[in-house]
């Protein structure tokens, strides 16, 4: 037995359904099935197509679920599509029976759960507009609910009850103190950003093959030409592949416990050409902040490494947004070279590649300094006989070198990143791997970058005339990094370009907003809030005060005591019939007159108009005294006919 209409029913099953196709890709499969059958055997119930289901079979059915839900979490063992599916499964369930009101509104605080779980996995502009509309929808449910009325009365109600909220929603949202998520569930539909702790030689060859979204880069200025954006310095080698250096990773190590580290301060401004620029990163599930060399922040949630990376201390947990400021011009004269790090930015086997080590140093024995010995290495690589691969095979860890310089000459840049570093360390070089992205996809329009997993790149840096200079070898393999001129552009594009067509247009108009809303909604956080009042409690103030005002306004515009009353058809054309014929033929008519005064006294006159309104006045009786049906609209179209001859005499 229903307790409800069936448009509260509709509305309910619609936002159901909804909510279970936004998270589709979090809900068991069999679940899945369970709920599409509960709700169309409910509606086809409330529709009369088949009769009521008894409380049998709907134990049966729970039964069913609840063995169906018991069974995905076993095989797919993940506690947060578990908690998911079972408050979709109960949900839907609670659709088959309803006892009395109580548990509609039950039902609807459980579809509110239901509609903020996106909020979970996506971050997009698009999910707030879903949110928004789902919100509506549940208040109308318990609208319907709680009065039966039409369509258009429930709407005019929602009006009332939502738009005084407005004023005072976007008030509490720049006024509240910004405390960030009081929870997070981790790395859920993270990037593979193609960055980790440990680069080996069959690192970064699938993210090449990837066009997943890692950063978005916005630049309040010129977009620099070349763009190396650092994520994370490997300073030690072993047979296992590059790690971080000793320093960085106690660095790390003390972000992941107390959150802060000490000492640790911003970057300062020097007096030189600047580039500020935005960075909106992706949910990586790593720490790692993309950022061009030469960069500095003020963000006290960002921290800067002895390598000139930065970190942050919630391991890329959600989308973030970061603003940097980068210094082209800030190229020290010199860099301290430590005892520890020396020791590990020139070790390698010297049991393993003997090839190698007899080449370089057969090919650096006339150079002078360290500059003509890193000129010879590069040109060894410019040489032409090394090709550009994304599937170069696997090599041998302890014979890398010897197997890929003399013998397969084939690889990507973690293949020749990790050969020239080694080549030289072979030369007495303290030099290290660079982990981050190259160039990204340019957005000229809206003077931004791109990154995505196919920009993952890596690169050389090597301490020469006591400071630190990169050096890409990758580049004078790769086609993709010279110009038409043949001139090589290092850094500028990774060689895989969008195509422009309608599509693509459209994917960057919903990038830039979804960029817009990331960097303005998403992570107005307390440092922005701060920077947005300046710390004025005047302004606090006056903008709830703003906000109120507002709010009684549209509440006395909404709530007056004027009710419109709604005349019915026939009444409405009686009243036109009866001005058009005092136009034309002024009669002695008081207020109390009725109709059928009218109709008596244009019959002792001989009016013209006599027979055609006293017709009018017969079926108007019968009409306005008479239940719908489809004899009432035969008679309302008569009497619309009779309306249109009395016109015209």
């Amino acid at each position: 037995m229903l307790v409800t209409d069936n448009k509260s029913l509709m509305i309910m099953g619609g936002i159901f359904v909804t909510c279970s196709l936004m998270s589709i890709f979090h809900i068991y499969i069999g679940v899945v099935v369970i709920c599409i059958a509960a709700i169309v055997l409910r509606i086809m119930s409330a529709t009369h197509v088949i009769k009521p289901l008894n409380r049998f079979y709907i134990r049966v059915i729970s039964f069913i679920g609840i063995v169906v839900l018991t069974v995905s979490a076993v095989v797919t063992p993940n506690l947060a599509d578990t908690f998911i599916s079972l408050l979709m499964m109960g949900c839907s369930l609670k659709f088959l029976e309803y006892a009395n009101k109580r548990d509609l509104y039950v039902q609807c605080c459980a579809l509110l759960f239901l509609t903020i779980i996106p909020l979970i996995f996506h971050y997009q502009f698009y999910v707030m507009i879903y949110i928004i509309v789902m919100c509506i929808m549940i208040i109308w449910a318990f609208v319907s609910i709680t009065h039966v009325q039409s369509v258009k009365e429930d709407l005019r109600l929602l009006l009332k009850i939502i738009l005084p909220a407005v004023p005072v929603t976007i008030v509490m949202f720049l006024v509240l103190p910004r405390t960030g998520a009081f929870w997070v569930i981790p790395n859920l539909d993270k990037t593979q950003s193609g960055i980790s702790s440990t680069l080996n030689i069959d690192g970064l060859g699938d993210m090449s093959k990837s066009d997943k979204l890692v950063a978005r880069v916005v630049f309040h200025g010129n977009i620099p030409s070349s763009r190396y954006f650092r994520a994370l310095v490997y300073e030690k080698y072993s047979a296992e592949g590059w790690t971080e250096g000793d320093d960085d990773r106690n660095k790390r190590r003390t972000l992941a416990f107390y959150k802060y580290l000490p000492g640790s301060k911003a970057q300062p401004q020097p007096l030189a050409a600047k580039t500020d620029y935005d960075i909106i990163l992706e949910n990586t599930g790593t720490p790692y902040i993309p950022t061009l060399r030469y960069s500095y922040t003020n963000m006290r949630r960002v921290f800067y490494l002895s390598t000139d990376v930065y970190t942050t201390n919630n391991n890329g947990s959600g989308r973030q947004y970061y603003h940097f400021t980068y210094l082209p011009d800030k190229s020290p004269q010199s860099e301290r070279l430590g005892t520890r790090q020396s020791d590990n930015t020139l070790y390698y086997s010297e049991y393993n590649n003997e090839s190698t080590q007899a080449f370089v140093k057969q090919i650096t024995a006339e150079a002078e300094n360290d500059r003509e010995k890193v000129q010879a290495i590069l040109k060894f690589f410019s040489s032409g006989q090394f090709k550009y691969t994304l599937t170069p095979g696997r090599y041998s860890r302890a014979s890398f070198l010897d197997d890929f310089l003399f013998k397969r000459k084939q690889g990507y840049c973690v293949h020749y990143a990790s050969a020239m570093a080694l080549m030289l360390r072979m030369a007495g070089i303290p030099s290290r791997v660079v982990g981050g992205y190259m160039g990204g996809e340019v957005n000229s329009d809206e003077n931004y970058v791109t990154l995505r997993e196919y920009d993952a790149h890596a690169w050389v840096e090597a301490y020469v005339d006591h400071k630190w200079t990169e050096y890409d070898p990758t580049a004078l393999i790769a086609n993709w990094n010279y110009s038409s001129e043949g001139e090589s552009v290092i850094g500028m594009s990774n060689g895989i370009r969008a195509e422009d067509s309608l599509l693509s247009s459209l994917d960057k108009i919903r990038e830039f907003i979804d960029m817009q809303w990331t960097m303005f909604i998403l992570n107005f956080d307390s440092e922005r809030q701060q920077s947005l009042f300046k710390g004025s409690i005047a302004a606090i103030l006056g903008l709830v005060l703003l906000a109120f005002a507002a709010y009684v306004a549209i509440l006395m515009l909404t709530s007056g005591d004027k009710k419109r009353v709604r005349l019915a058809p026939e009444l409405i054309i009686m009243r036109k019939a009866v001005k058009a014929i005092l136009k034309n033929e002024p009669q002695n008519i008081e207020i109390w007159h009725t109709y059928g005064h009218l109709s008596d006294i244009l019959t002792q006159k001989n009016s013209p108009y006599a027979a055609v309104f006293t017709d009018m006045y017969a079926l108007y009786l019968s009409i306005h005294y008479k239940p719908a049906g489809r004899e009432k609209t035969v008679m309302m179209s008569e009497l619309k006919r009779k309306f249109g001859i009395l016109k015209r005499i």
